[in-house]
């Protein structure tokens, strides 16, 4: 699985690690993880063999997580960079009109792609458990579990961020036990950890100009594969929302499953992703983009 595994330079000089598997003939495929997670969070997607017959897989670490640089002042988080880092990474593994899964926070990332690159760049977007649709509408679907963590999330103080980060990890999956045993926890503390806390606060406060993507994406397909027990998000106001924007949307909701589902659920999360990303590249206008 380690197919290609590169550190990566975006434009301000930030490192972005990133990594590609799978075939580069098939639909390109880029995930982007959420909150102080790593691109760890998709191996589950990445070692799926049937995911890398018939797609090209590429994943990255969002500036200030895991293995990718951690600027810590302010303006090294807006949203230009965000999207700098997606076509950094885009160029370097020759990635075309990708499909972007974005789970969490990492769902947001479009917004930023869309509004400085135009909606032709990326072929549809998927938003895995609990998607954040911008920053701007985060707030009002943000489950009140999430809330009540987020003042420690957003602490510069690192023994608050101590304090919530096991309780933030065992929030993103319905059965704690069974989902996270111990190496997989140790796993996501380590990658929490990894995060500076003020770092942490930037990512999540950071602002994006979201008219573009609002007035645009209608144009794109949207899949949203989603848990009825996700402690992070209302999702049925996330989904009203997605609906505003995007015409054509899929929704798979899936029952007891929480936050993540690509890791509670990740045979049929990947199996959604599939049939989708083949109907979707049958579509006229998908192979009319291609040309």
């Amino acid at each position: 699985m380690s197919g290609q595994e590169r550190y990566l330079t975006s434009p301000d000089g930030t490192t972005i690690w990133a990594q590609a598997v799978g075939n580069p003939s098939k639909p390109h495929i880029v995930f982007v993880h959420g909150l102080a997670c790593t691109g760890l969070g998709f191996d589950l997607q990445f070692s799926d063999p049937e995911m890398l017959e018939n797609l090209y897989l590429v994943r990255y670490e969002m500036r200030g997580h895991g293995r990718s640089g951690k600027p810590e002042n302010m303006s090294d988080y807006d949203s230009i960079r965000y999207a700098e880092d997606f076509g950094t990474v885009c160029d370097a593994f020759e990635v075309f009109k990708p499909f972007v899964v974005g789970w969490s926070l990492g769902g947001c990332v479009p917004v930023d792609v869309v509004h400085y690159f135009g909606t032709d760049y990326i072929s549809g977007v998927i938003y895995v458990g609990g998607g954040v649709l911008s920053r701007k509408w985060h707030r009002m679907c943000t489950h009140p579990v999430m809330s009540a963590m987020m003042p420690s999330l957003k602490s510069a103080d690192s023994t608050a961020a101590s304090k919530v980060s096991t309780h933030f990890i065992e929030s993103c999956v319905a059965n704690p036990p069974v989902d996270l045993p111990f190496p997989v926890l140790a796993q996501c503390l380590g990658g929490f950890v990894l995060q500076p806390p003020i770092v942490r606060k930037y990512s999540l406060e950071r602002q994006q100009d979201q008219t573009k993507w609002e007035q645009e994406a209608r144009v794109l397909p949207a899949l949203i594969i989603q848990g009825t027990l996700d402690l992070h998000c209302l999702y049925k106001i996330m989904i009203g929302k997605a609906r505003e924007v995007y015409d054509d949307v899929e929704v798979k909701i899936m029952e007891g499953i929480g936050h993540a589902p690509h890791i509670e659920k990740p045979k049929e999360t990947n199996r959604y992703i599939l049939d989708w990303v083949k109907t979707i590249v049958c579509q006229p206008k998908y192979v009319k983009s291609r040309l």
